[in-house]
């Protein structure tokens, strides 16, 4: 059998490296486009799963719908054999709107849609999602100050976006729950996630899948995808931490990384050069209350000064606007997941001649290590910093 190819459609940039990570930690060759709604010639490329950053997470839900629909018709048009829609894990954005779009865009074809992701404490019985036992809308999450989630019950929130049938099931009757609309399954362990995968694969109906990257980790080995040696973690000996979310945890775990010895520069006085080596976190002076897009900007701008400036190895980022924000200051460059630093965290490259050299970096290329702002432990930086510098 010919090798397959996937599609994989995020609402953000770091849901996009994440779940591309999850690809290439099992032999995928994945690469992450962003600003771009072109697809590529599927034919002739090595490259086994595509990952289009929509940006949709923040738009209104009519545009969001639009976006995923045109670019998934293309994609079906064009001869991927799969479509998967990467979803938030604590079910913020337009995930209804998007999801009725695939539906729409492959001529009524099921959606088989997973939305668990137990490694991060993300679980769903009877169709409500829970983070660590607790329904999401009563989590910090339902607070978002961006993308409150009040509802923790899918199918109702589903409902609410779109106009596409929805039903729950368990893997008992995944099987036979493979008609026109949206199949949400319950899961609250990763042999429940598996058995999806399983399933999906064997069947002759389903084509389009959703979910986290947590059901992404078991499809990527079992889909019919070209593979090679996974790549090992890359070696940097200078970094710089950016923090665009507001989440508590990603506050609390800057302080951590302080305690832990990281050095903090100020955004508004930057030295001329950064030390030869070592490990930084830029603090952006700025209004983070609403986490805007001209904040994001700011930060960006902040960011190609320091690359400028000295030779930074990697940029660790918090939140998946500031990782665009980034990412579209060096010019829209494609990214090229590596895999995990640790569960949730990917780590990709972006090379050198893909930098846009008005930014100043050299010729060299950059590591990038993005988080979601609620995911990681509390010493986070810590253990990325020595998995990186070790050896």
């Amino acid at each position: 059998m010919a090798d397959q190819r996937v599609l994989i459609l995020a609402d953000d940039l770091t849901g996009a490296l994440e779940v591309g990570a999850k690809f290439a930690a099992n032999g995928v060759c994945s690469i992450v486009l962003s600003g771009s709604s072109s697809l590529p010639d599927v034919e002739r490329s090595l490259v086994g799963a595509w990952v289009l950053n929509t940006e949709t997470r923040h738009v209104a839900a009519a545009e969001a719908a639009q976006r995923v629909f045109s670019i998934a018709q293309a994609g079906l048009q064009q001869g991927f054999n799969y479509i998967y829609k990467k979803t938030d894990s604590t079910l913020r954005g337009n995930i209804g709107a998007e999801l009725g779009a695939l539906v729409g865009a492959a001529s009524g074809a099921p959606v088989l849609y997973v939305p668990a992701y137990p490694r991060m404490g993300r679980t769903v019985r009877d169709g409500c999602l829970y983070v660590d036992g607790v329904p999401v809308g009563a989590t910090t999450f339902g607070k978002d100050p961006l993308n409150p989630v009040a509802e923790s019950h899918i199918p109702t929130l589903l409902a609410g976006q779109c106009e596409v049938e929805v039903r729950v099931c368990a893997a008992a009757g995944l099987l036979e729950n493979q008609q026109w609309g949206i199949t949400v399954y319950d899961g609250e362990s990763d042999a429940d996630l598996e058995a999806a995968a399983k399933a999906f694969i064997s069947s002759t109906a389903f084509r389009l899948a959703a979910g986290p990257s947590g059901f992404a980790t078991h499809l990527s080995r079992w889909m019919n995808l070209p593979r090679s040696a996974p790549s090992a973690l890359p070696k940097a000996r200078r970094g710089l931490v950016v923090n665009g979310s507001l989440h508590v945890l990603s506050l609390r775990q800057l302080e951590q990384a302080k305690r832990d010895g990281f050095r903090s520069i100020n955004s508004r006085s930057i030295p001329p050069t950064l030390a030869e080596e070592g490990w930084i976190i830029l603090e952006h002076v700025g209004d983070t209350a609403h986490a805007s897009v001209e904040f994001g900007m700011g930060l960006a701008r902040v960011v190609c000064d320091c690359l400028a400036r000295s030779p930074v190895d990697a940029v660790v980022i918090f939140g998946g606007d500031t990782a665009h924000a980034i990412v579209k200051a060096l010019g829209n460059p494609s990214v090229h997941p590596i895999g995990e630093v640790m569960e949730g965290i990917p780590i990709s490259r972006i090379e050198a001649k893909d930098i846009n050299p008005n930014v100043g970096h050299g010729d060299r290329g950059l590591i990038i290590v993005t988080k979601a702002g609620g995911f990681g432990p509390i010493d986070v930086l810590a253990r990325i910093r020595s998995l990186l510098t070790e050896g």
